[in-house]
């Protein structure tokens, strides 16, 4: 009898640990004060971050559990808390729990885009860039990922903005994509997920592309703004974009960090987290990137044959030395949610400027979906996450390794003054009360949020929301026009919506000709990076124009 005690006491106690474990590392959701970005416990978030691109299926690299829980494991070794995801499979949306809950587990976030809208590349392109067809996608993504609470935002465009003028004609679209996302994510009782957008390394554009989809009611704008940067990242250069932004009034980040790749010793990383007036004004970074590039940006290399990214890192970089480095040494200040006083002000709209390259009016109305209505969204009940979740690999056997500490237990039991069955009740009841108080706990704070987010009327371009009784549905019925939203929901998107392979980051174009805008005020990219083929489309993207073949991809 006491050998059987002993062997419940001996998987229970690593089981009661393998439960404390799990709640310890889950992360808590992260959100938005003023400039900054906080958890729950009110310490201040600062982004941590890699570009990642992985796994065997590079559209969406999570899909693969297995690889997500090798990569988490390096991830959480270099010091990241965070990984930016360019797309998603849409067509498997409900596979990815796997990869979230092994970020999680490990206290990595998931900064997630949902897509790109078409650019705009002639002053008489009127087509509609937000529709129904995004609308139905996007908050699609938002239904099946707002349940983790290491989701840390919602991307709705990278680079839409660049390098030149007539680009900037999309930003009332981006602006529109917001106000309703935002809408549909409140109606449906979701925790305030932020709503972030993403800028090119483009001076002339990026603060009144800043300054426009940040001004006005907040219901229509970005919640957290990124910006990319690349290549020689001088000082005078982190000078102007701390002179840019020291006033702005939403958080900033740096989502992709492609400084210096021919050294890669993340002098830039130190400048923004070690000196003070730096990590006032920015929350954090993304280093681009986490698996090899044709151009020199990585921190490890995979060892399999057909470079996929697959299985564990063969060769972990200097680079990724270096920032394990710089990340450990160099520690933010900080500011506690409860001693921030936030005092910035909203900057007013841009006016239209040919002259700067600003086209769009402050005044410009924001599109709206026709045959929309928004306000009959209903609010959903979160699914809870399972307290257990690592306590599958915790539990030691009774056999192999385990029978030297086996013999070791008995030692302690022999030596301890108590009966196996004292100790091993203990430990079962310590186990009963962890889960039992952790549910109970996890229930009224689960209620507490679901009431604090309940859906509220919102005043706008869409009808009033419907009684509270109307909410109680979990059907996603606010399409009036019930064919189409079943076309939509079942997966029949605009073509340029649909998943399909994407390969790595290279030069759309040949040469290092700059953007420019022809005379008939249609815009041409130049040398400039973005994924091929991906959702996330770069400069120059527009089904019906015939564009300059890119180049080929390096060997």
């Amino acid at each position: 009898m006491s050998g059987i005690l002993r062997s419940k006491y001996r998987t229970a106690l690593p089981l009661f640990l393998s439960v404390f474990q799990g709640l310890a590392e889950a992360v808590s959701p992260v959100s938005i004060k003023g400039t900054k970005l906080y958890d729950e416990s009110g310490a201040q978030f600062f982004l941590k971050g890699t570009v990642y691109v992985a796994g065997d299926n590079r559209n969406d690299p999570l899909l693969n559990t297995t690889q997500c829980q090798i990569d988490a494991e390096h991830l959480k070794n270099v010091g990241a808390n965070a990984v930016y995801i360019y797309s998603i499979d849409v067509s498997k949306l409900g596979q990815h729990r796997g990869c979230m809950e092994e970020f999680d587990k490990q206290g990595i976030y998931v900064w997630l885009q949902l897509g790109q809208l078409p650019m705009v590349l002639s002053r008489s392109d009127n087509t509609p860039r937000w529709d129904l067809g995004f609308y139905n996608t996007w908050t699609s993504i938002i239904d099946s990922f707002s349940e983790h609470d290491n989701l840390l935002a919602f991307g709705i465009g990278q680079e839409t903005i660049n390098g030149t003028s007539v680009t900037t004609l999309v930003a009332p679209s981006v602006k529109a994509a917001a106000r309703d996302l935002k809408l549909f994510r409140d109606k449906r009782g979701y925790r305030p997920i932020p709503i972030s957008y993403t800028a090119g390394d483009f001076e002339q554009y990026r603060l009144l592309t800043a300054q426009y989809l940040t001004c006005g009611p907040a219901e229509s704008s970005v919640d957290l703004y990124g910006i990319n940067i690349f290549n020689n990242c001088s000082d005078d250069k982190l000078d102007r974009l701390r002179s840019e932004f020291s006033n702005h009034h939403t958080p900033v980040v740096f989502a992709e960090d492609g400084c210096f790749p021919e050294t890669r010793e993340f002098s830039e990383v130190q400048t923004f987290f070690g000196e003070s007036e730096f990590s006032r004004i920015f929350s954090g970074m993304n280093i681009y990137q986490w698996g090899r590039n044709e151009f020199g940006f990585a921190l490890v290399v995979y060892g399999d044959e057909a470079d996929r990214n697959l299985g564990q890192p063969d060769t972990f970089l200097p680079a990724y030395t270096s920032l394990q480095q710089v990340w450990s040494e160099t520690v933010p200040q900080s500011t506690s949610r409860d001693a921030y006083t936030f005092s910035s002000t909203q900057l007013p709209c841009p006016t239209a400027n040919p002259q700067v390259g600003w086209l769009v009016d402050r005044a410009a109305a924001l599109p709206v979906i026709s045959g929309l209505d928004i306000n009959t969204v209903t609010a959903r009940t979160r699914r809870t996450r399972p307290t257990t979740s690592t306590s599958a690999t915790a539990v030691p056997t009774e056999s192999g390794d385990n029978s030297r500490d086996n013999s070791r237990d008995e030692e302690v039991l022999a030596s301890s003054g108590m009966s196996a069955g004292a100790i091993a009740g203990m430990a079962i009841g310590i186990v009963a009360a962890v889960v039992g108080g952790a549910g109970v706990a996890f229930w009224f704070l689960r209620r507490r949020k679901s009431r604090q987010g309940e859906p509220d009327d919102h005043d706008g371009p869409y009808e009033k929301a419907a009684a509270d009784s109307d909410r109680l549905s979990t059907a996603k019925t606010e399409l009036p026009d019930q064919e189409r939203a079943a076309n939509e929901l079942e997966g029949r998107f605009h073509h340029h919506q649909l998943p399909v392979k994407t390969d790595w980051k290279y030069p759309l174009e040949a040469g290092s000709k700059p953007v420019s805008e022809l005379p008939d005020g249609a815009g041409r990219p130049g040398n400039h990076f973005e994924l091929e083929g991906s959702p996330v489309h770069g400069p120059g993207y527009n089904p019906g124009a015939e564009l300059p073949a890119p180049a080929p991809v390096p060997k």
